[in-house]
Protein backbone atom coordinates (compact mmCIF):
# COMPACT_ATOMS: atom_id res chain seq x y z
CA UNK A 1 0.00 0.00 0.00
CA UNK A 2 1.15 3.65 -0.87
CA UNK A 3 2.38 5.73 2.32
CA UNK A 4 0.43 9.17 3.27
CA UNK A 5 1.66 9.18 6.34
CA UNK A 6 4.32 11.94 5.70
CA UNK A 7 3.26 12.95 1.83
CA UNK A 8 5.52 14.97 -0.07
CA UNK A 9 4.66 17.28 -2.88
CA UNK A 10 6.19 19.64 -4.78
CA UNK A 11 5.31 23.45 -5.56
CA UNK A 12 6.12 25.82 -8.32
CA UNK A 13 9.88 27.47 -8.01
CA UNK A 14 9.37 30.83 -6.38
CA UNK A 15 11.34 33.67 -8.49
CA UNK A 16 14.61 34.14 -7.71
CA UNK A 17 15.34 36.64 -5.56
CA UNK A 18 18.64 38.47 -3.69
CA UNK A 19 18.98 37.07 0.14
CA UNK A 20 19.75 38.55 3.77
CA UNK A 21 17.51 38.44 6.86
CA UNK A 22 16.91 40.31 10.21
CA UNK A 23 17.31 38.45 13.37
CA UNK A 24 14.35 36.73 14.21
CA UNK A 25 12.89 36.65 17.99
CA UNK A 26 14.31 34.63 20.50
CA UNK A 27 10.90 33.06 21.20
CA UNK A 28 8.44 31.27 18.94
CA UNK A 29 5.68 30.51 21.29
CA UNK A 30 1.98 31.96 20.50
CA UNK A 31 1.39 35.76 21.35
CA UNK A 32 -1.82 36.62 23.77
CA UNK A 33 -4.25 38.27 21.38
CA UNK A 34 -7.14 40.66 22.62
CA UNK A 35 -9.34 42.21 19.87
CA UNK A 36 -9.14 39.91 17.18
CA UNK A 37 -8.66 36.00 18.05
CA UNK A 38 -8.84 33.88 15.02
CA UNK A 39 -12.09 32.56 16.45
CA UNK A 40 -13.89 35.94 17.24
CA UNK A 41 -13.47 37.80 14.71
CA UNK A 42 -14.18 41.33 16.48
CA UNK A 43 -13.37 44.90 14.96
CA UNK A 44 -11.52 47.31 17.23
CA UNK A 45 -11.58 50.89 17.05
CA UNK A 46 -9.34 53.39 18.69
CA UNK A 47 -10.78 56.29 19.83
CA UNK A 48 -8.84 59.31 20.34
CA UNK A 49 -10.87 62.21 22.62
CA UNK A 50 -9.64 65.87 22.99
CA UNK A 51 -11.36 69.14 24.48
CA UNK A 52 -11.73 72.30 23.82
CA UNK A 53 -8.27 72.73 25.05
CA UNK A 54 -6.67 70.08 22.50
CA UNK A 55 -5.57 67.85 25.53
CA UNK A 56 -7.22 64.55 25.84
CA UNK A 57 -10.36 63.79 27.94
CA UNK A 58 -9.59 60.97 30.51
CA UNK A 59 -12.74 59.38 32.43
CA UNK A 60 -14.81 58.19 30.05
CA UNK A 61 -16.87 54.85 30.35
CA UNK A 62 -18.39 52.45 28.05
CA UNK A 63 -21.71 53.94 28.92
CA UNK A 64 -20.85 57.13 27.04
CA UNK A 65 -19.56 55.78 23.78
CA UNK A 66 -21.67 54.37 20.72
CA UNK A 67 -20.47 52.82 17.26
CA UNK A 68 -22.46 52.62 14.07
CA UNK A 69 -21.62 50.55 11.34
CA UNK A 70 -23.04 51.34 7.87
CA UNK A 71 -25.25 53.73 9.84
CA UNK A 72 -26.83 51.10 11.73
CA UNK A 73 -25.57 50.95 15.43
CA UNK A 74 -23.64 47.61 17.11
CA UNK A 75 -23.60 46.80 20.19
CA UNK A 76 -20.12 47.99 21.96
CA UNK A 77 -19.00 44.04 23.62
CA UNK A 78 -15.01 45.59 24.63
CA UNK A 79 -14.38 48.25 26.07
CA UNK A 80 -10.35 49.93 27.19
CA UNK A 81 -9.18 53.18 28.64
CA UNK A 82 -5.52 53.31 27.99
CA UNK A 83 -3.78 54.10 31.57
CA UNK A 84 -2.92 57.93 30.71
CA UNK A 85 -6.52 58.38 31.02
CA UNK A 86 -6.98 56.72 33.88
CA UNK A 87 -4.42 56.95 36.26
CA UNK A 88 -6.43 58.23 38.88
CA UNK A 89 -9.02 56.23 38.38
CA UNK A 90 -13.01 57.37 40.91
CA UNK A 91 -14.94 54.45 42.16
CA UNK A 92 -17.61 53.46 39.73
CA UNK A 93 -20.95 54.72 40.13
CA UNK A 94 -23.53 52.46 40.84
CA UNK A 95 -24.84 50.07 38.28
CA UNK A 96 -21.62 50.73 35.95
CA UNK A 97 -20.26 47.73 34.29
CA UNK A 98 -16.74 46.67 35.27
CA UNK A 99 -14.38 45.94 32.77
CA UNK A 100 -14.30 42.59 32.81
CA UNK A 101 -18.01 42.49 31.81
CA UNK A 102 -17.48 44.30 28.72
CA UNK A 103 -14.70 41.54 27.60
CA UNK A 104 -11.37 42.87 28.98
CA UNK A 105 -8.59 40.79 30.65
CA UNK A 106 -6.58 41.42 33.40
CA UNK A 107 -3.79 41.90 31.14
CA UNK A 108 -3.81 44.26 28.19
CA UNK A 109 -0.86 42.71 25.78
CA UNK A 110 -3.01 43.34 22.54
CA UNK A 111 -2.52 47.02 23.01
CA UNK A 112 1.16 47.44 22.42
CA UNK A 113 1.87 50.29 19.80
CA UNK A 114 4.22 49.71 17.23
CA UNK A 115 5.25 52.85 15.10
CA UNK A 116 6.85 52.55 11.42
CA UNK A 117 9.34 55.75 10.78
CA UNK A 118 8.62 55.74 7.07
CA UNK A 119 11.07 57.80 4.69
CA UNK A 120 9.86 58.13 1.33
CA UNK A 121 13.02 59.07 -0.57
CA UNK A 122 11.71 59.15 -3.99
CA UNK A 123 9.13 61.95 -2.86
CA UNK A 124 11.63 63.68 -0.32
CA UNK A 125 13.78 67.27 -0.56
CA UNK A 126 17.10 67.33 0.86
CA UNK A 127 15.68 70.28 3.09
CA UNK A 128 12.29 68.08 4.45
CA UNK A 129 14.66 65.21 5.21
CA UNK A 130 17.17 67.03 7.15
CA UNK A 131 14.32 68.91 9.25
CA UNK A 132 12.77 65.41 10.04
CA UNK A 133 15.78 63.68 10.93
CA UNK A 134 16.83 66.42 13.59
CA UNK A 135 13.12 66.85 15.06
CA UNK A 136 12.41 63.19 15.45
CA UNK A 137 15.97 63.20 17.15
CA UNK A 138 14.60 65.57 19.59
CA UNK A 139 11.56 63.67 19.73
CA UNK A 140 12.87 60.08 20.73
CA UNK A 141 15.09 61.86 23.61
CA UNK A 142 11.77 62.33 24.55
CA UNK A 143 9.61 60.06 27.15
CA UNK A 144 7.40 58.30 24.79
CA UNK A 145 4.44 56.41 25.32
CA UNK A 146 4.66 52.39 27.34
CA UNK A 147 5.05 49.53 25.11
CA UNK A 148 5.98 51.66 22.23
CA UNK A 149 8.13 49.94 19.98
CA UNK A 150 9.65 51.34 16.90
CA UNK A 151 10.79 50.85 13.48
CA UNK A 152 12.58 52.65 10.70
CA UNK A 153 12.28 51.93 7.23
CA UNK A 154 13.46 53.84 4.29
CA UNK A 155 12.18 53.57 0.69
CA UNK A 156 13.58 54.31 -2.64
CA UNK A 157 11.97 51.52 -5.06
CA UNK A 158 12.56 49.21 -2.66
CA UNK A 159 11.70 48.79 0.81
CA UNK A 160 14.54 48.69 3.10
CA UNK A 161 14.15 48.05 7.12
CA UNK A 162 16.95 50.28 8.76
CA UNK A 163 15.78 49.00 11.83
CA UNK A 164 13.56 46.02 12.86
CA UNK A 165 10.78 46.97 15.94
CA UNK A 166 12.52 47.50 19.25
CA UNK A 167 11.85 49.58 22.81
CA UNK A 168 15.26 51.03 22.33
CA UNK A 169 15.46 54.38 20.84
CA UNK A 170 19.29 54.81 20.79
CA UNK A 171 18.91 51.73 18.71
CA UNK A 172 16.54 54.29 16.11
CA UNK A 173 18.36 57.30 16.57
CA UNK A 174 21.78 54.64 15.32
CA UNK A 175 19.67 53.61 12.26
CA UNK A 176 18.55 57.66 11.20
CA UNK A 177 22.01 58.49 11.75
CA UNK A 178 23.20 55.78 9.37
CA UNK A 179 20.43 56.71 6.96
CA UNK A 180 21.70 60.36 6.25
CA UNK A 181 24.47 58.75 4.20
CA UNK A 182 21.77 57.79 1.93
CA UNK A 183 20.48 60.27 -0.63
CA UNK A 184 16.84 61.08 -1.78
CA UNK A 185 15.89 60.96 -5.22
CA UNK A 186 12.97 63.47 -5.19
CA UNK A 187 11.70 64.25 -8.82
CA UNK A 188 11.01 67.57 -8.09
CA UNK A 189 14.47 68.18 -9.86
CA UNK A 190 13.43 67.01 -13.23
CA UNK A 191 9.84 68.86 -12.52
CA UNK A 192 11.90 72.12 -12.59
CA UNK A 193 14.16 71.68 -14.84
CA UNK A 194 10.98 70.98 -17.36
CA UNK A 195 9.73 74.19 -16.06
CA UNK A 196 12.92 76.41 -16.26
CA UNK A 197 12.99 74.91 -20.51
CA UNK A 198 9.05 76.29 -20.07
CA UNK A 199 10.10 79.63 -18.65
CA UNK A 200 12.94 80.07 -21.20
CA UNK A 201 10.08 79.23 -23.83
CA UNK A 202 7.94 81.94 -22.36
CA UNK A 203 10.94 84.65 -22.46
CA UNK A 204 11.21 83.86 -26.40
CA UNK A 205 7.40 84.05 -26.54
CA UNK A 206 7.44 87.17 -25.26
CA UNK A 207 10.15 89.13 -27.73
CA UNK A 208 9.17 86.81 -31.24
CA UNK A 209 7.39 88.69 -33.67
CA UNK A 210 6.00 85.61 -35.14
CA UNK A 211 4.24 82.97 -32.85
CA UNK A 212 4.49 80.93 -35.41
CA UNK A 213 8.28 80.82 -35.36
CA UNK A 214 9.96 77.15 -35.77
CA UNK A 215 11.88 77.63 -32.70
CA UNK A 216 8.95 77.69 -30.95
CA UNK A 217 7.60 74.72 -32.22
CA UNK A 218 10.26 73.06 -32.04
CA UNK A 219 11.18 73.97 -28.14
CA UNK A 220 6.64 73.09 -27.50
CA UNK A 221 7.04 69.64 -29.20
CA UNK A 222 10.64 68.58 -26.78
CA UNK A 223 9.22 69.65 -23.89
CA UNK A 224 5.57 68.41 -24.04
CA UNK A 225 7.44 64.94 -24.90
CA UNK A 226 9.44 65.80 -20.94
CA UNK A 227 5.92 66.37 -19.48
CA UNK A 228 4.92 63.00 -20.92
CA UNK A 229 7.80 60.93 -19.73
CA UNK A 230 8.20 63.07 -16.53
CA UNK A 231 3.88 62.24 -15.52
CA UNK A 232 4.09 58.86 -16.97
CA UNK A 233 7.41 57.84 -14.62
CA UNK A 234 5.62 59.63 -11.65
CA UNK A 235 2.83 57.69 -11.83
CA UNK A 236 4.62 54.26 -12.42
CA UNK A 237 6.45 54.98 -9.39
CA UNK A 238 3.58 56.00 -7.08
CA UNK A 239 1.74 53.13 -8.10
CA UNK A 240 4.83 51.29 -7.22
CA UNK A 241 5.10 53.09 -3.67
CA UNK A 242 1.45 51.89 -3.05
CA UNK A 243 2.40 48.50 -3.25
CA UNK A 244 5.20 48.88 -1.17
CA UNK A 245 3.22 50.78 1.70
CA UNK A 246 0.37 47.98 1.22
CA UNK A 247 2.61 45.18 1.28
CA UNK A 248 4.33 46.85 4.99
CA UNK A 249 0.21 47.46 5.91
CA UNK A 250 -0.29 43.38 5.25
CA UNK A 251 2.94 42.52 7.30
CA UNK A 252 1.62 44.68 10.21
CA UNK A 253 -1.88 44.18 10.25
CA UNK A 254 -0.16 40.13 11.86
CA UNK A 255 1.50 42.07 14.62
CA UNK A 256 -1.19 42.10 17.59
CA UNK A 257 -1.94 45.58 18.66
CA UNK A 258 -2.38 49.67 17.79
CA UNK A 259 -0.32 49.81 14.54
CA UNK A 260 0.83 53.53 13.33
CA UNK A 261 3.00 54.84 10.36
CA UNK A 262 4.60 58.15 9.96
CA UNK A 263 4.82 58.96 6.35
CA UNK A 264 7.93 61.42 5.70
CA UNK A 265 7.20 62.57 2.22
CA UNK A 266 6.82 65.61 0.22
CA UNK A 267 3.58 64.04 -1.11
CA UNK A 268 2.52 62.74 -4.62
CA UNK A 269 0.93 65.24 -7.18
CA UNK A 270 -2.55 63.82 -7.19
CA UNK A 271 -2.22 64.39 -11.34
CA UNK A 272 1.26 63.99 -12.25
CA UNK A 273 2.54 67.04 -14.52
CA UNK A 274 -0.55 68.72 -14.03
CA UNK A 275 1.01 71.99 -13.07
CA UNK A 276 3.83 71.53 -16.12
CA UNK A 277 1.14 71.14 -18.64
CA UNK A 278 -0.89 74.03 -17.33
CA UNK A 279 2.63 76.20 -17.83
CA UNK A 280 3.24 74.75 -21.33
CA UNK A 281 -0.43 75.96 -22.50
CA UNK A 282 0.01 79.09 -20.86
CA UNK A 283 3.21 79.40 -22.85
CA UNK A 284 2.39 77.71 -26.42
CA UNK A 285 -1.54 78.24 -26.78
CA UNK A 286 -0.43 81.61 -28.83
CA UNK A 287 1.52 79.42 -31.09
CA UNK A 288 -0.62 78.13 -34.00
CA UNK A 289 0.72 74.56 -34.15
CA UNK A 290 -0.53 73.89 -30.26
CA UNK A 291 -3.66 76.09 -29.92
CA UNK A 292 -6.00 72.59 -29.75
CA UNK A 293 -3.14 70.80 -28.40
CA UNK A 294 -2.87 73.58 -25.41
CA UNK A 295 -6.76 73.39 -24.83
CA UNK A 296 -6.46 69.33 -24.35
CA UNK A 297 -3.48 69.95 -21.88
CA UNK A 298 -5.36 69.76 -18.99
CA UNK A 299 -6.87 66.99 -20.11
CA UNK A 300 -3.86 64.84 -20.71
CA UNK A 301 -2.68 65.46 -16.70
CA UNK A 302 -6.82 64.18 -15.52
CA UNK A 303 -5.95 60.88 -17.11
CA UNK A 304 -3.02 60.07 -14.64
CA UNK A 305 -5.28 61.31 -11.37
CA UNK A 306 -4.22 59.21 -8.57
CA UNK A 307 -6.76 60.20 -5.89
CA UNK A 308 -8.81 57.29 -6.15
CA UNK A 309 -5.83 55.39 -5.59
CA UNK A 310 -4.63 56.95 -2.14
CA UNK A 311 -7.79 56.99 -0.94
CA UNK A 312 -7.93 53.38 -1.34
CA UNK A 313 -4.92 52.94 0.21
CA UNK A 314 -6.40 54.34 3.11
CA UNK A 315 -8.82 52.21 3.30
CA UNK A 316 -6.69 49.03 3.15
CA UNK A 317 -4.97 50.43 6.21
CA UNK A 318 -8.30 51.12 8.23
CA UNK A 319 -8.95 47.45 7.11
CA UNK A 320 -6.18 46.60 8.89
CA UNK A 321 -5.99 48.54 12.19
CA UNK A 322 -3.39 50.57 10.71
CA UNK A 323 -3.30 54.62 11.10
CA UNK A 324 -1.14 57.28 8.79
CA UNK A 325 0.57 60.37 10.76
CA UNK A 326 1.54 62.33 7.34
CA UNK A 327 4.55 64.53 7.36
CA UNK A 328 5.59 67.01 4.77
CA UNK A 329 5.81 70.81 3.69
CA UNK A 330 4.79 70.00 -0.01
CA UNK A 331 2.97 73.59 -0.07
CA UNK A 332 5.87 75.65 1.01
CA UNK A 333 8.51 73.65 -0.77
CA UNK A 334 6.28 74.79 -4.12
CA UNK A 335 6.50 77.54 -3.41
CA UNK A 336 10.19 78.69 -2.77
CA UNK A 337 11.03 76.32 -6.04
CA UNK A 338 9.82 79.29 -8.14
CA UNK A 339 12.32 81.31 -9.66
CA UNK A 340 11.72 85.27 -8.40
CA UNK A 341 13.77 86.35 -11.78
CA UNK A 342 10.94 85.63 -14.31
CA UNK A 343 7.16 86.26 -14.08
CA UNK A 344 6.23 85.47 -17.72
CA UNK A 345 3.72 83.30 -16.51
CA UNK A 346 2.04 82.40 -13.55
CA UNK A 347 4.03 79.91 -12.14
CA UNK A 348 4.32 80.49 -8.87
CA UNK A 349 0.47 80.49 -8.31
CA UNK A 350 0.62 76.82 -10.09
CA UNK A 351 3.41 75.92 -7.60
CA UNK A 352 1.38 76.61 -4.84
CA UNK A 353 -1.63 74.76 -6.35
CA UNK A 354 0.02 71.82 -6.45
CA UNK A 355 1.80 72.06 -3.18
CA UNK A 356 -1.70 72.17 -1.58
CA UNK A 357 -3.09 69.67 -4.08
CA UNK A 358 -0.15 67.39 -2.08
CA UNK A 359 -1.25 68.65 0.94
CA UNK A 360 -4.48 67.84 0.83
CA UNK A 361 -3.86 64.20 -0.49
CA UNK A 362 -1.56 63.81 2.64
CA UNK A 363 -4.29 65.11 5.15
CA UNK A 364 -6.96 63.09 4.03
CA UNK A 365 -4.75 59.82 4.23
CA UNK A 366 -4.15 60.79 7.54
CA UNK A 367 -7.51 61.89 8.72
CA UNK A 368 -9.18 58.84 7.01
CA UNK A 369 -7.24 56.19 8.65
CA UNK A 370 -7.11 58.13 12.43
CA UNK A 371 -4.18 59.65 12.46
CA UNK A 372 -2.85 63.58 12.00
CA UNK A 373 -1.23 65.51 9.21
CA UNK A 374 2.15 66.86 10.57
CA UNK A 375 4.22 69.96 8.87
CA UNK A 376 7.81 69.70 8.96
CA UNK A 377 8.02 73.17 10.36
CA UNK A 378 10.16 74.43 13.24
CA UNK A 379 7.13 73.77 15.51
CA UNK A 380 7.35 69.69 14.59
CA UNK A 381 9.36 69.00 17.85
CA UNK A 382 5.79 70.27 19.51
CA UNK A 383 3.71 68.63 17.49
CA UNK A 384 5.69 64.93 17.79
CA UNK A 385 5.00 65.47 21.30
CA UNK A 386 1.47 65.74 20.82
CA UNK A 387 1.27 62.55 18.85
CA UNK A 388 3.13 60.50 21.16
CA UNK A 389 1.04 62.27 24.13
CA UNK A 390 -2.30 61.34 22.13
CA UNK A 391 -1.08 57.75 21.24
CA UNK A 392 -0.71 56.94 24.90
CA UNK A 393 -4.10 58.91 25.42
CA UNK A 394 -7.25 56.45 23.59
CA UNK A 395 -10.08 54.47 23.92
CA UNK A 396 -10.56 51.28 22.59
CA UNK A 397 -13.94 49.94 21.57
CA UNK A 398 -14.67 46.40 19.46
CA UNK A 399 -17.88 45.00 18.15
CA UNK A 400 -19.13 41.70 16.71
CA UNK A 401 -19.59 42.35 12.74
CA UNK A 402 -22.82 40.22 11.34
CA UNK A 403 -20.62 39.02 8.44
CA UNK A 404 -17.28 37.57 8.28
CA UNK A 405 -14.53 38.22 5.67
CA UNK A 406 -16.99 39.58 2.98
CA UNK A 407 -14.23 41.79 1.49
CA UNK A 408 -16.19 45.03 1.67
CA UNK A 409 -15.75 48.35 3.28
CA UNK A 410 -17.81 49.08 6.56
CA UNK A 411 -18.10 52.42 7.59
CA UNK A 412 -17.49 53.63 10.82
CA UNK A 413 -18.77 56.59 13.06
CA UNK A 414 -18.11 56.74 17.27
CA UNK A 415 -20.29 59.12 19.02
CA UNK A 416 -19.76 60.13 22.51
CA UNK A 417 -22.09 61.57 25.12
CA UNK A 418 -20.30 64.52 26.05
CA UNK A 419 -20.54 68.30 24.31
CA UNK A 420 -17.59 70.57 23.57
CA UNK A 421 -14.95 67.50 22.47
CA UNK A 422 -13.47 66.68 19.15
CA UNK A 423 -13.17 63.08 18.35
CA UNK A 424 -10.88 61.20 15.82
CA UNK A 425 -10.73 57.49 14.48
CA UNK A 426 -10.29 55.55 11.40
CA UNK A 427 -12.98 56.02 8.76
CA UNK A 428 -14.08 52.43 7.96
CA UNK A 429 -12.79 48.67 8.19
CA UNK A 430 -12.32 46.26 5.27
CA UNK A 431 -13.72 42.48 6.11
CA UNK A 432 -10.66 41.08 4.87
CA UNK A 433 -11.42 37.48 3.99
CA UNK A 434 -10.06 34.45 5.69
CA UNK A 435 -7.51 33.74 3.57
CA UNK A 436 -5.99 37.02 3.14
CA UNK A 437 -5.54 37.35 7.11
CA UNK A 438 -3.06 34.32 6.94
CA UNK A 439 -1.35 35.88 3.91
CA UNK A 440 -1.07 39.02 5.92
CA UNK A 441 0.43 37.46 9.32
CA UNK A 442 2.73 35.44 6.92
CA UNK A 443 4.22 38.70 5.62
CA UNK A 444 4.50 39.84 8.90
CA UNK A 445 6.40 36.53 10.14
CA UNK A 446 8.82 37.35 7.08
CA UNK A 447 9.10 40.98 7.32
CA UNK A 448 9.41 41.18 11.40
CA UNK A 449 10.58 37.92 12.53
CA UNK A 450 7.36 36.86 14.76
CA UNK A 451 5.30 33.64 14.93
CA UNK A 452 2.69 32.20 16.23
CA UNK A 453 2.75 28.93 16.12
CA UNK A 454 0.04 26.78 17.85
CA UNK A 455 -0.59 23.57 15.32
CA UNK A 456 3.64 23.11 16.26
CA UNK A 457 4.47 23.34 12.26
CA UNK A 458 7.96 23.51 11.43
CA UNK A 459 9.82 24.20 8.64
CA UNK A 460 13.31 22.78 7.24
CA UNK A 461 16.42 22.52 4.29
CA UNK A 462 15.96 19.58 3.38
CA UNK A 463 18.30 17.72 0.38
CA UNK A 464 20.97 18.61 -1.54
CA UNK A 465 21.28 22.41 -2.52
CA UNK A 466 21.68 22.90 -6.31
CA UNK A 467 23.72 25.64 -8.06
CA UNK A 468 22.74 26.74 -11.08
CA UNK A 469 24.53 28.12 -14.25
CA UNK A 470 23.33 31.77 -13.58
CA UNK A 471 24.16 32.14 -9.98
CA UNK A 472 20.88 31.19 -8.19
CA UNK A 473 20.52 28.07 -6.19
CA UNK A 474 18.13 25.46 -5.61
CA UNK A 475 17.01 25.16 -1.99
CA UNK A 476 14.97 22.42 -0.96
CA UNK A 477 12.62 22.87 2.29
CA UNK A 478 10.21 20.48 3.90
CA UNK A 479 7.01 21.63 5.98
CA UNK A 480 5.66 19.46 8.28
CA UNK A 481 2.57 19.32 10.53
CA UNK A 482 1.81 16.77 13.47
CA UNK A 483 -1.31 14.79 12.21
CA UNK A 484 -2.52 14.29 15.04
CA UNK A 485 -2.93 18.67 15.56
CA UNK A 486 -4.86 18.20 12.06
CA UNK A 487 -8.72 17.75 12.40
CA UNK A 488 -9.93 14.53 9.96
CA UNK A 489 -13.12 13.74 8.68
CA UNK A 490 -13.82 9.91 9.17
CA UNK A 491 -15.02 8.22 5.32
CA UNK A 492 -15.70 4.25 5.22
CA UNK A 493 -12.11 3.49 4.37
CA UNK A 494 -10.07 6.70 5.65
CA UNK A 495 -9.62 9.83 7.10
CA UNK A 496 -9.39 12.26 5.38
CA UNK A 497 -8.20 16.43 5.78
CA UNK A 498 -7.79 19.96 4.31
CA UNK A 499 -4.83 21.98 4.65
CA UNK A 500 -3.79 25.37 2.78
CA UNK A 501 -0.10 26.50 2.57
CA UNK A 502 1.12 30.19 2.03
CA UNK A 503 5.06 30.38 1.81
CA UNK A 504 7.06 33.65 1.14
CA UNK A 505 10.56 34.49 1.11
CA UNK A 506 12.62 38.33 2.59
CA UNK A 507 15.71 39.30 1.46
CA UNK A 508 17.85 41.42 2.74
CA UNK A 509 16.78 45.12 0.78
CA UNK A 510 13.40 43.92 2.19
CA UNK A 511 11.72 42.93 -1.30
CA UNK A 512 9.33 40.20 -0.62
CA UNK A 513 8.38 37.37 -3.18
CA UNK A 514 4.81 37.19 -4.16
CA UNK A 515 3.46 34.59 -1.70
CA UNK A 516 2.48 31.09 -3.12
CA UNK A 517 -0.64 29.85 -2.01
CA UNK A 518 -1.14 26.19 -1.68
CA UNK A 519 -4.16 23.89 -0.70
CA UNK A 520 -3.29 19.87 -0.32
CA UNK A 521 -5.52 16.87 0.97
CA UNK A 522 -4.54 14.68 4.10
CA UNK A 523 -5.68 11.25 3.77
CA UNK A 524 -4.69 8.78 6.21
CA UNK A 525 -6.47 5.20 5.36
CA UNK A 526 -8.02 3.72 8.47
CA UNK A 527 -5.65 0.82 9.62
CA UNK A 528 -2.60 3.42 9.61
CA UNK A 529 -4.08 6.06 11.61
CA UNK A 530 -3.41 5.10 15.25
CA UNK A 531 0.24 5.06 13.49
CA UNK A 532 -0.09 8.86 11.76
CA UNK A 533 -1.80 10.69 14.82
CA UNK A 534 1.80 10.29 16.30
CA UNK A 535 3.39 11.44 13.07
CA UNK A 536 3.94 14.33 10.87
CA UNK A 537 2.88 15.10 7.02
CA UNK A 538 5.25 16.74 5.08
CA UNK A 539 4.73 19.24 2.31
CA UNK A 540 7.92 19.74 -0.01
CA UNK A 541 8.99 22.30 -2.32
CA UNK A 542 11.77 24.27 -3.90
CA UNK A 543 13.14 27.67 -3.96
CA UNK A 544 14.74 29.45 -6.21
CA UNK A 545 17.23 31.99 -4.71
CA UNK A 546 20.63 34.33 -5.00
CA UNK A 547 23.42 33.81 -2.62
CA UNK A 548 23.13 34.76 0.84
CA UNK A 549 20.81 35.46 3.91
CA UNK A 550 16.98 35.09 3.99
CA UNK A 551 13.60 34.38 6.01
CA UNK A 552 11.60 32.06 4.87
CA UNK A 553 8.11 32.63 6.14
CA UNK A 554 5.17 29.83 5.97
CA UNK A 555 1.80 29.77 7.47
CA UNK A 556 -0.18 26.87 7.37
CA UNK A 557 -4.12 26.64 8.13
CA UNK A 558 -6.34 23.37 8.92
CA UNK A 559 -9.25 24.65 6.47
CA UNK A 560 -11.83 22.07 8.43
CA UNK A 561 -10.75 23.32 11.84
CA UNK A 562 -9.93 26.65 10.99
CA UNK A 563 -7.01 27.01 12.83
CA UNK A 564 -3.27 28.65 11.88
CA UNK A 565 0.13 28.22 12.50
CA UNK A 566 2.76 31.02 11.00
CA UNK A 567 6.55 30.03 11.69
CA UNK A 568 10.12 30.99 9.58
CA UNK A 569 13.60 29.60 8.43
CA UNK A 570 16.60 31.57 8.32
CA UNK A 571 18.78 30.87 5.83
CA UNK A 572 22.41 31.03 4.36
CA UNK A 573 22.71 29.91 0.94
CA UNK A 574 25.69 28.92 0.07
CA UNK A 575 26.31 28.10 2.47
CA UNK A 576 23.02 27.12 4.28
CA UNK A 577 22.43 26.75 7.67
CA UNK A 578 19.13 26.97 8.89
CA UNK A 579 17.55 27.55 12.12
CA UNK A 580 13.66 27.81 12.88
CA UNK A 581 12.25 30.76 13.96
Amino acid sequence: MRPTVCRVFVLALIAAIGVAAVRAQDSNEPRAMFFAPLEVPLVSVEVYISGKDGRPVPGLTLEDFEIYEDGTQVDISHFYASPALTESPEAAPAGESEPDEVGIPETEPGQDLYLVIYFDDTNLGRGTRQAAVKNLRTFLANELPPDLKIMLVRYDGGMHVEQGFTEETDEVVAAIDRMKKAASISRQINQTMILREIQNAAAVASTAGDMADASLEESGRSTYQSIGSYADQTVFDARTGIQSQKQLIRSLSGLNGRKAVLLVSDGVEPRPGEMLYRAWAQVFERVPAFRVQAQRAFLQASRNDLSSEFAEIARFANGHRVSFYTLSDSGARQAQAVSAERRLMDEQRLAVDQGMSQEVLMSNMAGLTGGRYLVNSPGLADQLDEVSEELASYYSLAFKPNHMGDGKYHKLDVKVKRKGIQIRHRDGYLDVPRAERMMDRTLAAAVHGVADNPLGIAVATHGEVIERDDGTFLVPVIITVPIGQLVLIPTEEEHQGRIAIILTVRNERGDLSTPTSREYPVTIPNALLTKALSESAGFAMRLAVRPGRQRIAVGLRDEIASTESITFLEVEVGEVDGSEG
